[in-house]
């Protein structure tokens, strides 16, 4: 026959025993209680059945209860279980005095049940004492600790004001028993100021458990009291009302765990949580007043004191409490780093400003965005950032002349002014000084940096009476300007509806940058003289998902006025460097170059990342040119040179592309270390037509060779330019005339094809 073995409970049947436990509870409380109601109780006086087994099943029922609950919670729970031993030494004590003290004639006082029925309150101490320390995890105000001194200190002296005759009641008793009999009410005052401080740190709000909790205890004083008063007068009956309330005292107590950790009730006003701590200290003072007509308890005078000495202690942290709350107000306005008020602030003042004038008050809003700040981030770093819009918020207060006009720091590089009484015409008029003021170059870490701002300008009322909608159309007006390169815009619908296709835009040109989803074309460069292919120049490409595939024109300003040309950048280096490599593990020994954009001037990082890519493909450097274009050079004269210099020192080329077209002088070609210029298309496609051009590109040739670099002629179209350039010296050409931009394995045919050509024109000589 199969062993039947129990398996664990489950919950249905813990729902059982749990439900049992609470029938017993109920039906042994409700007995006794009702047994204490006079009249009912058949013969008046101590009753073995009632008052020797219900009573004490009762304590000890109450100790299960507060336990088992303990055991379902998870807030406090080792503080409720500490809280449910105590209450069951306490029905020991209970125990204890009905088998062995009952019985004596006399009966001693105090006895061993006097002890275990004090060690409650020690258990019931440290058990608040381990709530208010859970409690206070996080940081309280020292307010709310003063709020709970004063109301517990008011509590403490209002009870020993009432219990003051049993205070006092020493009559005939030894040291023992006065000690015994003044230790149940003290230390019930006691218990009663921690349970009121603790409310204060709960800001009066406490979970419902400890409603229960400071209900018990309370109720416990009660019955306390009144035994105490009425064994003073000899008026005590066993198996009275007094004794049913200690046992509902500890029921209420026994229930104090299990419940939910949110507060009771709605959150108290300001004005309810001030006046706790004012009435306590009103109610401290009529204690003291009352004093000197009716002698109190020495006991209630002093902690009517106390609580008054506290009461100031509150008002003395108040005032430094509210001084500090003005000052953390004034530091949730202001932005820390310009010391301008931040978008908060920005959004208060407005509203207020707005709120004391007329709808038909007429204002501007302008919000500022400065240009290629990101680059000024990533490549000097988070500091110079900083010290740069310290410098710029500097401009910017100098460009404001009203004292009425408005400007904080929104965040990142964004600046707002809002502008009273003012129309398009004056706010595009600051809007232009604005720009002036940043014009001229800024000094960060001994870098020379320029920046420029773009404005977008929303009118009050015309585009809005509310803070956030012009701050929206200011937003797009400002891409429209960064759009259309004119500096500053005001809003218009029509605007609006392209400032959202740009946003959209940006948002893809994100995904396709940071996702590596760009793709490379390839133009070869070719040896003038001999014709033969070394090397090919990288052109990104966007296969757009709806606008198919998309040249530089389309997304690079975008890419730079978003702060993507760095990441821009490093995904074309990597897949033009993938390229390569792939190309030379099949035999093909071509190099590429990459463009870098202007922002590269300030990112003192580019040699080591490039050398980290090179490094990473097995690559050599000479693999590798980078083309930069007379703007990078003339930017930064100090930093270009130091950049460079550094690159050249890695073994990798540098030539200046779209060389000629700018307006800077030629000394850059004496002082920095370049091995390439690329000569413009507007300089090579007339030549062949007109022989001012010829003669321009026969001597940049000529100034090239004579420096030791190389030159490389662009948009060559036609097969008269390709022979005149070979003529005239040209080292390498590019464009159409040979091949336009392909991707690689288009170029592979292409440049496949060209050496089938090369070896049957071979074989025919």
């Amino acid at each position: 026959m199969d062993a039947v073995v129990a398996g664990p409970r489950t919950p249905a049947s813990r729902r059982g025993l749990e439900l049992g436990f609470y029938v017993v509870l109920a039906a042994v409380y409700g007995v006794f209680v009702v047994s204490t109601i006079p009249g009912v109780r058949p013969v008046p006086g101590y009753n073995l059945f009632l008052d020797g087994l219900l009573n004490n099943v009762a304590y000890e029922l109450s100790a299960v209860l507060c336990l088992m609950r303990a055991r379902k919670g998870v807030a406090h729970r080792v503080a409720w279980q500490v809280l449910g031993v105590g209450l069951a030494v306490y029905g020991l004590g209970n125990i204890y005095w009905t088998v062995y003290i009952r019985t004596l004639d006399p009966q001693p006082f105090p006895t061993y049940a006097d002890g275990l029925w004090l060690s409650f309150y020690g258990f019931a101490f440290v058990a608040l004492i381990m709530v208010v320390r859970d409690a206070v995890s996080e940081r309280v105000p020292l307010s709310l600790w003063f709020d709970g001194i004063v109301g517990g200190l008011a509590v403490a002296a209002v009870t020993s004001a009432v219990v003051g005759p049993v205070l006092a009641f020493t009559g005939g008793q030894s040291a023992a028993a006065v000690i015994t009999t003044l230790a149940y009410p003290l230390l019930d005052v006691l218990l009663l100021l921690i349970v009121t401080a603790l409310f204060a740190l709960f800001h009066w709000r406490p979970p419902a458990g400890f409603w229960f909790l400071a209900g018990g205890l309370a109720v416990f004083a009660v019955a306390d009291v009144w035994y105490v008063m009425s064994a003073a007068n000899g008026t005590y009956q066993p198996g009275g009302l007094n004794d049913s309330i200690w046992v509902v005292a500890t029921l209420l107590i026994g229930f104090a765990p299990g419940w939910s950790q949110r507060a009771v009730g709605s959150r108290l006003p300001n004005w309810l949580m001030l006046g706790i701590p004012v009435l306590a200290t009103l109610a401290a003072l009529v204690l003291l007043v009352y004093d000197h007509s009716t002698g109190l308890h020495p006991v209630a005078v002093t902690l009517g004191a106390a609580t008054v000495v506290a009461a100031l202690g509150r008002l003395i942290v108040s005032f430094r409490e509210v001084t500090a709350l003005a000052h953390s107000r004034q530091l949730a306005l202001t932005d820390e780093l310009t010391g301008l008020g931040n978008r908060r602030a920005f959004y208060e003042q407005v509203e207020s400003l707005l709120a004391t004038r007329p709808d038909s008050t007429r204002g501007a809003l302008l919000l500022l965005d400065l240009d290629r700040f990101k680059e000024v981030n990533d490549s000097l770093g988070h500091h110079a950032g900083d010290d740069l819009l310290c410098q710029v918020a500097v401009r910017l207060r100098n460009a404001l002349q009203r004292p009425d006009d408005l400007l904080a720091r929104l965040g990142g590089d964004e600046f707002a002014v809002f502008l009273v009484d003012n129309d398009a015409a004056a706010a595009e008029t600051v809007a232009a000084r604005v720009r002036e003021t940043l014009a001229p170059p800024f000094t960060v870490d001994d870098v020379t940096v320029r920046v420029e701002a773009s404005v977008g300008i929303a009118l009050h009322p015309d585009h809005g009476h509310e803070v956030s909608t012009l701050l929206r159309q200011a937003d797009v007006a400002m891409y429209r300007a960064k759009e259309l390169r004119v500096g500053y815009h005001v809003y218009s619908i029509d605007g609006d509806m392209v400032g959202q296709e740009r946003l959209r835009t940006l948002e893809e040109l994100r995904e396709a940058v940071y996702g590596r989803l760009l793709t490379v074309h390839f133009q070869p460069k070719v040896d003038s003289q001999t014709s033969a292919v070394h090397g090919v120049e990288a052109l990104v490409r966007w296969e757009h998902p709806t606008r198919g595939l998309l040249y530089p024109d389309a997304f690079l300003r975008l890419a730079e006025d978003s702060g993507l040309m760095r990441e821009l950048t490093t995904a074309v280096l990597e897949r033009s460097l993938d390229q390569v490599r792939a190309w030379r593990d099949v035999g093909r020994t071509l190099s590429v170059a990459v463009n870098l954009s202007a922002s590269s001037l300030v990112d003192l990082e580019l040699p080591e990342r490039v050398r980290l890519l090179l490094a990473d493909r097995g690559l050599p450097a000479s693999a590798l040119e980078l083309e930069i274009t007379e703007d990078f050079l003339m930017g930064d004269r100090e930093r270009a040179r130091e950049i460079l210099t550094q690159l050249r020192g890695l073994g990798i080329r540098v030539a200046v592309d779209d060389f000629g077209t700018g307006y800077s002088s030629l000394a850059y070609l004496r002082e920095l270390p370049i091995d390439e210029l690329k000569l413009d298309r507007s300089f090579v496609q007339p030549m062949a037509d007109d022989p001012r051009a010829a003669a321009i590109v026969t001597s940049t040739i000529g100034l090239a060779h004579s420096l030791g670099m190389t030159l490389v002629a662009e948009g060559v179209e036609d097969e008269a330019t390709a022979g005149h350039l070979a003529v005239s010296g040209c080292d390498q050409s590019q464009g159409y005339y040979f091949c336009r931009p392909l991707p690689a394995l288009e170029l592979e045919r292409w440049l496949d094809g060209r050496a089938q050509l090369a070896a049957l024109a071979g074989g025919a000589r």
